[in-house]
């Protein structure tokens, strides 16, 4: 008995501690050639929004009539969904950018206590990453990805896989959880693949009450929480696909975040810095840390969310570091 249960625990081990049974996440890399060509992805990636999901939450492009020479990807935060980005959405629309705001799988759907969490996994949210950058390099000859939290993680994922990402923009990518010690990710991370799922609430207070914004989910999933977890991890650990330099990197953090930890996200800052080029002129990098004593919490984007009501100051300062120069709070 005692060696049997030395054995299940040095199995154990193995599948925690060690990479032997992680799996590669693949880029799936097909950009529209042509505006034409990216209209009827479009029409692919709104067909994908079912009638569970709320119609505030749907998969939102605008775009121009024609090609345009920027375009956006913007990727909403972990249990929020398009919903998020709509006052930045429609500053870069005014702007003059075509803007893909796609729904994150498991995201969005109009019962907030729904279990569809449980059914995503690395490949499917990476999945939608590469449909929205293949819609936005048909519609604009420079491809930006914005992402904030989970979002904010894929958004590192494809800048580091796709060549037709020329900027990226992070703020506060969901790496490390502050609830989980850096070296325990991994173990998470895997973990979750096998474990029945469990669900906790946002506000063990609250619970399903919590309703800022109103149609971002009050819980989340623990497998779904490894799902991001593993896609930040292999932006860490994977020698990047792409072939070219970025042009523009951009991480905004905050001290006063209790969601995410900065030590992990600085982890991925240093795998993308390798893909900026040293010493060329129009090439830039950029750090932005919002003070501790700013009192931020750590969705700073959410027009309905938890900074609604500071969103007047946070807005003018997202606004440069987002290429929106005018940004104003809705």
């Amino acid at each position: 008995m005692v060696l049997l249960l030395v054995l299940a625990a040095l199995i154990l081990a193995v599948v925690l501690f060690t990479p032997v049974l992680d799996r590669a996440i693949e880029v799936d890399a097909a950009p529209a050639g042509s505006y034409e060509e990216a209209m009827m992805l479009v029409d692919d990636l709104r067909a994908a929004d079912g009638p569970e999901v709320n119609p505030l939450c749907r998969s939102e492009v605008f775009d121009r009539g024609e090609r345009t020479q920027k375009s956006v990807v913007l990727l909403h935060g972990y249990t929020n969904c398009p919903q998020q980005f709509s006052a930045i959405a429609q500053a870069y629309a005014d702007a003059g950018y075509s803007v893909v705001v796609p729904r994150l799988p498991g995201h969005g759907e109009a019962d907030r206590l729904t279990t569809a969490l449980s059914d995503i996994d690395p490949a499917v949210v990476t999945d939608i990453g590469d449909r929205a950058v293949d819609i936005a390099a048909g519609l604009g000859e420079e491809v930006t990805v914005v992402g904030l939290s989970g979002g904010g993680t894929l958004a590192g994922w494809l800048a580091s896989e796709r060549d037709e990402v020329t900027e990226a923009v992070l703020i506060a990518p969901l790496v490390v959880p502050k609830a989980i010690p850096e070296f325990a990710v991994a173990p998470v991370a895997r973990a979750s693949r096998f474990i029945p799922d469990v669900y906790l609430w946002w506000d063990s207070q609250r619970k399903e009450t919590l309703d800022d914004p109103p149609y971002a989910y009050p819980r989340f999933s623990l497998r779904s929480l490894g799902t991001f977890l593993a896609i930040g991890r292999d932006t860490q650990a994977t020698e990047p696909a792409r072939q070219t330099p970025l042009e523009r990197l951009v991480v905004v953090v905050n001290e006063n975040d209790t969601a995410v930890s900065n030590a992990g996200v600085y982890d991925v800052e240093r795998q993308l810095e390798q893909l900026l080029p040293l010493d060329v002129e129009g090439v830039d990098r950029i750090d932005y840390v919002f003070a501790a004593d700013a009192g931020y919490r750590h969705d700073v984007i959410d027009p309905q969310g938890e900074n609604a009501d500071n969103l007047d100051q946070i807005y003018p300062t997202l606004g440069p570091l987002l290429g929106l120069d005018d940004l104003t709070a809705p």
